[in-house]
């Protein structure tokens, strides 16, 4: 598979779900059905069953904290606990969850000071090294297929065959949600015009497909990154991904637009991870 490597950001204040986030970071939110599983999860289950090897996590410090509890060694605390409590059962069941991963976690902290979805990239840029491709994916919401097969394989394997420098997933919707979101101009081909932030309703198409902040970048997208963090914005503006995109358009570098098979999940808000849990709770997996 031709990309090993994700970067995931996850580093936002969450603001839209205080005060649980003041604790809980946004993409540990639980989303409910049979068990209880933060949104990251799902992310990083669409990573495995793509291939991918290693993820970026770019984090706060209290962010890499509850993600390593998670994913990683289980706290020591707990495990005397549920040793204590006689259930070893649970204890072998989360050690099981945990091996079975088989994935390099890495944890990149961001610091306070510039802001944007280009921020999280430019710092994992040095770990990429002598990759020529990788994925950006965004940590708070996920793309859930009932059947259990991976829309981040899809994507790669548009990749593959495209003849494309780089593939953008976006999600379809109705034509008067258009104006909400970041709209993706298509061509016939099925490639990348521009994304147009929250157009005038004028703009947006019949059957609009709109960005949900999952891309899949190769090497050559660096140049225009770094240039992007280079600009002086001021305090607290933001350096968008979606800026360098329609720049490297402008260049001549192609997207490819892989339209999502699932159905979009966003767990940045409260409505969102009820809408979820419901969703999921309803259409419960039936794996291939």
């Amino acid at each position: 598979m031709s990309i090993k490597t994700a970067i995931i950001p996850v580093a936002g204040a969450g603001t839209r779900l205080f005060p649980s986030t003041t604790a809980l970071e946004k993409c540990m939110m639980p989303i409910y059905s049979k068990d209880a599983r933060p949104i990251i999860d799902y992310v990083v289950e669409d990573c495995i069953k793509a291939g991918i090897k290693r993820l970026i996590f770019v984090t706060s410090e209290k962010g890499q904290s509850q993600l390593q509890n998670y994913f990683e060694d289980i706290d020591k605390n707990l495990a005397s606990l549920l040793i204590e409590l006689d259930r070893t059962d649970k204890l072998e069941e989360e050690q099981e969850r945990r091996r079975s991963l088989e994935l390099k976690f890495e944890y990149i902290v961001q610091p306070i000071g510039h802001y944007g979805t280009a921020y999280p990239p430019s710092l994992a840029r040095e770990s990429l090294e002598g990759e020529n491709q990788f994925a950006l994916l965004s940590g708070d919401d996920f793309v859930y297929r009932q059947d259990g097969s991976s829309e981040l394989l899809q994507a790669i394997k548009l990749l593959e065959t495209a003849g494309t420098n780089h593939v953008i997933m976006g999600n379809p919707v109705d034509k008067d949600q258009g104006t909400k979101y970041g709209v993706l101009q298509i061509n016939e081909d099925g490639k990348l015009i521009t994304i147009d932030e929250k157009p005038p309703a004028s703009r947006v198409p019949d059957k609009p497909v709109v960005n949900i902040g999952r891309y899949l970048l190769s090497s050559q997208i660096w140049p225009l990154i770094e240039k992007e963090m280079s600009r002086n914005l001021g305090r607290g503006k933001e350096h968008f991904i979606t800026d360098v995109i329609n720049r490297a358009i402008e260049l001549g570098q192609t997207f490819q637009v892989h339209q999502i098979q699932g159905v979009y999940m966003d767990g940045g808000t409260s409505e969102g991870l009820l809408t979820a849990s419901n969703y999921i709770t309803n259409n419960p997996r039936i794996d291939r």
